[in-house]
């Protein structure tokens, strides 16, 4: 056999080949398509589902690394309103949730011509369900499409202290959204006071987003494509704060039953050491998941003594005996005075007709006397040589 022959005999072997390959893909498809429906159906079962996954927010500590603000989960049940089987079991659906069926009413029940909610988007159906209903619920919650349970994360206060220093977060509000774009969705949360408002991009950190599929029961089938698509959360960024905590807990103990202000700063740094204010309050008291929320607000606000009101930041008071310091520094430093400078104190000074009344303590034989019983006379006095 001549090699020609050779050559012709393998090609036609290789054309025989692939022939039979392209047709048993072209059989299988027409069986795909025409006969067998298992695919189809499967595709037409599943459904694509967007999870939003929410990144723990940033920890904060003190100088000396104790921590201060903590995170603990909440779960949320939220619903997508035109996924809603109409035929669903409300009576199991309400005893597994602990809800009678008016609340489930009420809780659908939305003003959807406002704008501000809409039926293809998720949004809170009841929020901070206890761990035990929602396990008891995740049993049963492929029986109810467009429900889905969503973890947040949410601020504790482990040492009761520096309420008004921290503040408090809370769900974002529409104009907050509008500003935000695409940052914050409704249900969010969000620092409204304090450190948790002033650091609010470097705590928050970013969502992750994750797709799965869903049969048309609501159960998990997988991830879409294998999770190609999806994005990790990314917590939010730590904070260590100036503030000593024992120092912190040590004055608001001194002003306990008390209204007014302490403010520590280190003179070398300019770093607040702390920043006591009171009446204060348990910071716990405001955590998004305590029950009683909204009414320790409202309490808080109306409070006679106003405890929420930061008096060593939005107080206005007269220097008074602080200035005296002021004065007295400036006048040693120009050598007007010296540090030895004595002057009679009879229990307050005659400004005209006004007397300017002393504490009751011997004549101030220098500055540092002066300084230690607050006199009056002494700084008026040697002021007028300035």
């Amino acid at each position: 056999m001549s090699t020609k022959d050779i050559y012709q005999d393998r090609s036609i072997v290789i054309r025989i080949t692939i022939l039979i390959a392209a047709s048993l893909l072209i059989l299988k498809a027409a069986q795909i398509q025409l006969f067998d429906h298992s695919y189809q159906n499967r595709a037409e079962s599943t459904t694509i589902e967007k999870n939003i996954i929410y990144p723990s927010r940033g920890l904060i500590y003190d100088r000396n690394s104790k921590l201060l603000v903590n995170n603990k989960a909440m779960y949320d049940l939220m619903v997508t309103y035109r996924q809603i089987n109409p035929t669903m079991d409300t009576q199991k659906f309400c005893k597994l949730l602990g809800i009678d069926t008016a609340t489930f009413r009420q809780n659908l029940d939305k003003d959807w011509k406002s704008g501000r909610f809409s039926k293809s988007i998720p949004f809170e159906f009841l929020s901070n369900i206890s761990a035990e209903t929602y396990a008891r619920f995740q049993e049963s919650l492929y029986e109810f499409p467009g429900f889905f349970i969503q973890l947040k994360n949410v601020r504790g206060y482990p040492l009761n202290s520096a309420a008004q220093i921290f503040g408090y977060i809370g769900e974002v509000d529409q104009q907050k959204i509008d500003a935000s774009k695409g940052q914050y969705v409704r249900g969010d949360y969000i620092g409204i006071t304090g450190i948790e408002k002033s650091y609010e991009s470097m705590l928050s950190g970013k969502k992750g987003i994750e797709y799965i599929l869903k049969d048309n029961l609501g159960r998990l089938v997988g991830p879409y494509k294998k999770g190609a698509l999806d994005s990790q959360a990314i917590s939010g960024k730590d904070l260590i704060v100036s503030l000593d905590i024992n120092l912190q807990q040590f004055g608001e103990e001194l002003l306990k039953n008390k209204s007014g202000s302490i403010v520590a700063i280190e003179p070398n740094t300019g770093e607040l050491l702390t920043m006591i204010t009171a009446p204060t309050f348990d910071p716990n008291l405001l955590s998004v998941d305590n029950p009683n929320r909204n009414k320790e607000i409202q309490k808080l606000l109306t409070n006679e003594y106003k405890p929420m009101f930061d008096r060593s930041v939005m107080a206005k008071y007269p220097p008074g005996s602080i200035f005296k310091t002021v004065v007295g520094l400036v006048g040693l430093q120009e050598g007007v005075w010296s540090a030895s400078n004595s002057v009679y104190c009879g229990g307050g000074y005659w400004n005209g007709n006004k007397l300017q009344k002393c504490h009751r303590h011997a004549s101030c034989g220098n500055i540092s006397n002066a300084i230690q019983n607050s006199c009056n006379t002494y700084f008026l006095l040697n002021s007028e040589e300035l």
